[in-house]
């Protein structure tokens, strides 16, 4: 490339502070007037904003357009040459639209469109901080409590119960177990996982091989199901999970209901086999037993596919690293502004449009994904796979499709789901204008029960999350057809306005009551429950902008999934350090501040608490290594929490596991 693009954040008499952008060009001689620079940046120019020697042409989101105010002409001497000859445009943008707190808030991608309309792509060099921001102070590192003395367990995540009477000297070589099906499941995934490992059981019996037998509790009669769906169908799913390993010298009895949690105890075999034999640490039981059970039955974790694209691959490659640390619960965040990600049959458009962006296309780029065309979904057959692959691994595919709001990709993909009259309305948290679905017209109504056909058909889970967050106040004020849907309603505000959360709340209401009839029980967001857009008592609800608010949502009767973003998202920055990447709006989580964390309602009844769930959203991952970074050892941690109760974590223990937990494939998305 031929041109770079500096970017800088600076201090002054605004909140937000100010950034200097300085494009040079090498070689280059003249830059015209009616070219434009395109970039993507989180820290976006607000509207009406005035610049410094550049004039703003347009934005859409993260995507912005700016122009020089003339030709530029590289001369030497000139200030728009720099001492190589190169040519130099340098403009300020004096206020933002919130304050940058790390270099990944900055430009992730630039470049040229030409008057002529040729394409020519920058280089994006890291944003860096102002030389007056304020530093962190260096704080004294905590003093780690001691280890237990002797051997340890290498379990992740650690047992209820754990009766150690005895240790092996030396790890055995592998296990022998009979059932040949079974071998191979574990030694698939344990491959999958480690391709460096050797094998670790065998159906044939050998030397230094523990033998491994299988027994059943017995299984009591099941009461008959009722004909309404319960809000838990997995109520019992502790006992269901439960498994009980009997250590002696040369075999170990693995006592299990039929199912999963089978599984789950071959894992814990191999992960204290894998353990011993890698680190003095850590050793395996000789004698003992080891009982244990999941703390919650909801063990989820959520990954957005919208805004970064995933191959069908990634998601099964996701999944064993799912299994592995015991998540029962896959939340795929398929649709939002940024892509439709789920194919479907009766609206293809969605996907020959919705589901790609570029600079010549509907959808802008955004999030550093360039001019070129870039995208996909994943087609039913891909889905299918998917679902093949979790449900092997005990692990349940929760789809989200979100609305009323982050619908952009739809409705630029959809025209009969705008309203022409709408060329206004509230901006949504990301800076898109008129991205929720219109209420007033009848088309909304008719795609929403598609779609949601479509996907209630496509997935068994049990469960199907509608999103139902983050709609701007008066996102529909520029809509005729929406004031007069809202007038009808009677769902206006003091000011005479549609009362945006008003008509949230009946959207809400037709969705549920229209998947409940298929049989399907409906997840959304905390704000899903305001006005009680769902319903307390058939819809469990996500608290992910605070943990209090979990509280304050079991208060009025409804069953939570705890994922606070001060904690449990991991598109958190780790630390305060401006070179760590990732957004801090709900402050900065470590893997041990996101590991100590105690998931808990106080003074409310346990049962309210339905689990814990991470959330990975992927604005920042542009990269494989970059999603490795800040999804690992979190998840991890997560995990421990979602198992283990409080009292048998150990934060030093967890540090030393943190070397045998697996992450991704390094490879680019």
């Amino acid at each position: 490339m031929t041109w770079t693009l500096q970017s800088q954040w600076f201090e002054n008499e605004s909140k937000t502070g100010g950034l200097t952008l300085t494009l040079i060009g090498k070689g280059s001689e003249h830059l015209s007037a009616k070219s434009r620079l395109a970039f993507t940046s989180i820290t976006r120019i607000p509207p009406q904003t005035e610049l410094d020697n550049a004039h703003f042409v347009a934005r859409t989101a993260n995507y912005h357009e700016i122009a020089p105010l003339e030709d530029l002409q590289a001369k030497e001497g000139d200030k728009e040459s720099d001492k190589k000859g190169n040519l130099v445009w340098s403009l300020t943008i004096p206020t933002l639209s919130h304050q940058p707190n790390h270099y990944t808030d900055g430009p992730s991608c630039a470049y040229l469109i030409h008057e002529n309309g040729e394409i020519e792509e920058v280089a994006c060099k890291p944003l860096q901080p102002t030389q007056q921001a304020r530093q962190e102070a260096t704080k004294e590192a905590p003093i780690d409590p001691p280890l237990p003395d002797g051997p340890m367990l290498g379990l992740l995540p650690m047992p209820e119960v754990a009766r150690i009477e005895e240790w092996h000297k030396e790890a055995p070589r592998g296990f022998f177990l009979s059932d040949a099906s079974l071998c191979k499941q574990i030694n698939d995934l344990i491959q999958r996982l480690f391709p460096t490992e050797e094998r670790c059981f065998f159906d044939q019996p050998s030397e230094r091989l523990l033998e491994v037998n299988l027994g059943y509790y017995e299984q009591e009669e099941e009461d008959e199901q009722p004909e309404d769906l319960s809000l838990l169908p997995d109520e019992d799913h502790q006992e269901e999970t439960s498994f009980l390993l009997d250590f002696s010298h040369d075999h170990i009895l693995i006592t299990t209901n039929e199912g999963e949690a089978c599984l789950y105890a071959l894992i814990a075999l191999a992960q204290m086999r894998q353990t011993a034999l890698a680190s003095d640490h850590f050793s395996f039981p000789a004698s003992g037993m080891i009982i244990d059970s999941p703390r919650f039955s909801w063990r989820g974790m959520h990954l957005d596919v919208s805004r970064q694209v995933y191959e069908t691959q990634d998601i099964l490659d996701f999944l064993d690293i799912l299994a592995w640390n015991r998540f029962n619960r896959l939340h795929l965040h398929l649709t939002d502004d940024e892509g439709w990600r789920l194919e479907s049959k009766a609206y293809p458009r969605l996907n020959e449009i919705g589901a790609w962006r570029g600079h010549s296309l509907p959808l802008k780029p955004q999030h550093g994904s360039g001019p070129s065309r870039h995208g996909g979904f994943f087609r039913h057959d891909d889905i299918l796979k998917i679902i093949s692959h979790a449900k092997s691994l005990n692990i349940i595919v929760v789809p989200e499709i979100d609305i009323p709001g982050h619908c952009y990709a739809a409705l630029m993909a959809l025209p009969e789901l705008l309203d022409p009259s709408a060329l206004t309305g509230g901006a949504s948290i990301q800076g898109y204008v008129n991205n929720a679905l219109n209420p007033g017209l009848a088309a909304t109504w008719r795609f929403l029960d598609t779609i949601f056909a479509e996907v209630a058909d496509l997935f068994p889970s049990p469960w199907v999350h509608i999103g139902g967050d983050e709609v701007a106040d008066q996102a529909w004020s520029g809509s005729g057809a929406a004031m007069s849907w809202a007038k009808a309603k009677g769902l206006l505000d003091a000011d005479g306005k549609p009362d945006s959360a008003s008509m949230q709340a009946v959207i809400m209401r037709h969705v549920e009551t229209f998947l409940h009839k298929k049989g399907k029980i409906v997840i959304g967001w905390e704000e899903a429950a305001n006005r009680e857009g769902l319903s307390p008592t058939k819809s469990p609800i996500m608290a992910w902008m605070k943990a209090q608010n979990a509280i304050d949502l079991a208060q009025k009767g409804y069953q939570v999934i705890l994922c606070p973003g001060e904690a449990y998202y991991l598109d958190m920055a780790q630390s305060h350090d401006w070179q760590e990447p990732g957004l801090s709006w709900a402050g900065t989580s470590s893997a041990e501040q996101t590991y100590q964390f105690e998931p808990k309602l106080d003074g409310l009844p346990e049962k309210q608490l339905l689990g814990i769930q991470g959330c990975i959203w992927s604005e920042n991952l542009t990269s494989r290594q970059r999603f490795n970074h800040m999804v690992f050892p979190r998840l991890s941690a997560i995990a421990e929490s979602a198992w283990s109760d409080a009292e048998k974590k150990n934060w030093q223990s967890f540090k030393l596991r943190m070397a045998f937990m697996p992450s991704m494939p390094e490879k680019a998305h």
